[in-house]
């Protein structure tokens, strides 16, 4: 059994954060900042059974005293001190260990809606940087071999001879060695992304603008997957490599490539 439990918290580039300050929204943040100050969650994800009594395997409010307790100091430190992000995950990760009473997973630092740093316990010397894109194309789906009837009935409004357009929004994941200064910088991995995804897909029409979808359809499935084939080399000629990209063609469809 896999727990997950967010916490989430306030940090001042000028002040240290405040344990005895009051607990008066803990949804948003807390410990809470005034002025400049950054929303900051951490993700913690831990194994084992559940009480087969109460069905707790802990409770979340010991989760989260703990998370505050002694991994907070350490990220606020990394925060004021201005490093890399990932640096301080293995550092957050073993302060964890020692108090949680059941095996620590994976930590997941949350630093926006469009940027987190992965860390998973059995890659101690590996994190995974996530960073969101955004590119406007339209499309058509249609399959060539098929009569009108049919396409119509398989793809819908998505069949629209003129084509239609979505605000897509792509995700892209890259595994890196955790190393000061970082092996690849987010500056790097924007540039890359930019370079040889949102270059060639913004503001096209992805039937007649791009050979790769020259014969096969632009579904989001398939967007998915050319960009991860576009984005492999590129990630790897900087440091990195290359887990996971994640395109939404909606806020309700996305797909992931490799699953």
């Amino acid at each position: 059994m896999l727990l997950s439990r967010t916490v989430r918290f306030a940090l001042s580039p000028t002040r240290p954060v405040d344990l005895m300050c009051p607990k008066n929204n803990a949804y948003a943040a807390w410990p809470s900042a005034q002025g400049w100050h950054a929303h900051v969650s951490l993700e913690i994800v831990i194994a084992g059974e559940p009480d087969p009594r109460t069905g707790y395997l802990i409770s979340i409010s010991e989760i989260d005293e703990i998370t505050r307790r002694s991994a907070l100091p350490l990220l606020d430190h990394a925060f004021r001190s201005g490093g890399a992000q990932e640096l301080c995950l293995k550092p957050v990760a073993t302060a964890l260990q020692i108090e949680l009473p059941f095996p620590l997973q994976s930590v997941t630092l949350v630093q926006s809606d469009f940027l987190s740093f992965f860390y998973e316990v059995s890659m101690p010397n590996h994190a995974t940087m996530t960073q969101s894109f955004e590119f406007a194309a339209s499309h058509r789906l249609n399959c060539d071999d098929l009569d009108a009837a049919t396409n119509l009935k398989i793809f819908g409004k998505c069949n629209n001879a003129a084509g239609h357009g979505h605000n897509y929004r792509i995700e892209v994941s890259v595994r890196t060695l955790i190393q000061d200064p970082p092996k690849v910088r987010l500056d790097q991995l924007e540039q890359v992304v930019r370079q040889n995804v949102i270059d060639k897909l913004d503001h096209k029409h992805l039937n007649t603008d791009v050979a790769s979808f020259a014969k096969q359809n632009p579904s989001v499935e398939m967007i998915a997957r050319v960009c991860h084939d576009w984005l492999v080399q590129p990630i790897k000629d900087v440091g990195g490599e290359l887990i996971r990209v994640r395109v939404w063609e909606t806020e309700k469809t996305s797909a992931i490539y490799p699953s």
